[in-house]
């Protein structure tokens, strides 16, 4: 359990990385694109909760595949087909596999976006217990069963019934991540009466599984929920709350509201962005604190030191050039 908090409060900011979020072995194997042809590269053996970074430093391409094997499991491909055999391999070319003495499998997708720095992929989102494994499951206790347990703090955005696959979808930002609370029989409904009595920008503590993850945005199944305390980074996003205009030039401008951005330029909407107040942010760590901002279609995630708050005025520096972005306040 405490190598999965000290994994979720520091998320990788490079390398593509795979994790086993089952309660079983598992053997991965990867599939890449390398001086304009197909590699793939196996087994690593990946114990419950540990995780592999077959790919090191910023990610060149959008596409990644991989493949998990455990026993007891059955795994969800997307019929990318590459070369692998019994042993630990490294193989070039994904065709001709049998005619060259290999085996022929099927991988999965892993799409990390685009312009991505790292990503993070968790072996449960394409693995679903066959009925050989199903007794285990049924024995595994409360916390687990539906992903990575996890506990963290988060501030309140809001609901909506919008999206098709729940009721309704609830909404938390918290440390550069925006958390999907799915009203679908999972999280149980008295959780859902207390976010009915929350309002957005009310900080909370959560607990409950990581059940899955794209890009920045995280879908959790909550065990409790409860209201804490403001921290000193609440405090800072409290005050960034309104509407702010940039010095330089008067047209550029941005509403906060909750742990939301709304940018506009001479009265156009332009993106919407999460955003969270942290002692660290990727790198940086040493010069908080910082602001991480990503756009709400899971976009590049930004980092600024916030070096000035008043009840007027908003002194940024992007990092990592250290440019300076002066704002003020507009009226209410």
């Amino acid at each position: 359990m405490a190598f999965w908090m000290l994994w979720l409060v520091n998320p990788a900011w490079a390398d593509l990385e795979i994790c086993n979020d089952t309660h079983d072995s598992q053997s991965v194997a990867i599939g890449y694109k390398l001086d304009g042809g197909w590699v793939s590269e196996g087994w690593w053996q990946l114990e419950p909760e540990a995780c592999v970074s077959p790919i090191l430093g910023p990610l060149k391409f959008r596409f990644y595949y991989y493949l998990a094997q455990g026993d007891g499991w059955k795994f969800d491909h997307d019929r990318v087909s590459f070369c692998t055999q019994a042993d630990v391999f490294t193989i070039r070319g994904d065709g001709g596999c049998e005619q060259r003495g290999y085996d022929r499998s099927y991988f999965a997708k892993i799409d990390v976006g685009k312009g991505a720095a790292g990503y993070t992929q968790l072996v449960g989102e394409h693995s679903t217990l066959s009925s050989k494994g199903a007794e285990s499951e049924t024995a595994q206790p409360a916390e687990g069963v539906w992903g990575i347990p996890y506990r963290g703090e988060a501030i309140f955005h809001g609901c909506t019934s919008l999206f098709q696959r729940a009721k309704r979808t609830c909404f938390f930002v918290g440390g550069g991540r925006k958390f999907n609370v799915l009203e679908d029989g999972r999280t149980s409904e008295e959780i859902f009466e207390v976010i009915d009595l929350l309002a957005p920008g009310d900080p909370v503590r959560l607990e409950g599984d990581w059940a899955g993850r794209f890009d920045t945005t995280v879908d959790v199944v909550l065990r409790h929920l409860e209201t804490r305390p403001a921290n000193a980074e609440d405090l800072i996003l409290k005050r960034l709350q309104g509407n702010w205009y940039s010095v330089k030039d008067a047209n550029d401008q941005f509403k906060v509201f909750g742990s939301g951005r709304q940018n506009s330029y001479d009265g156009s909407l332009t993106s919407m962005e999460y955003l969270s107040v942290m002692r660290y942010c990727g790198e940086f760590d040493s010069e908080g604190p910082y602001l991480y901002t990503w756009d709400s279609q899971g976009g590049t995630g930004l980092c600024y030191v916030v070096k000035e708050l008043t009840d007027n005025d908003l002194v940024l520096n992007y990092l990592p050039r250290g440019t300076e972005l002066r704002y003020r306040k507009l009226g209410p």
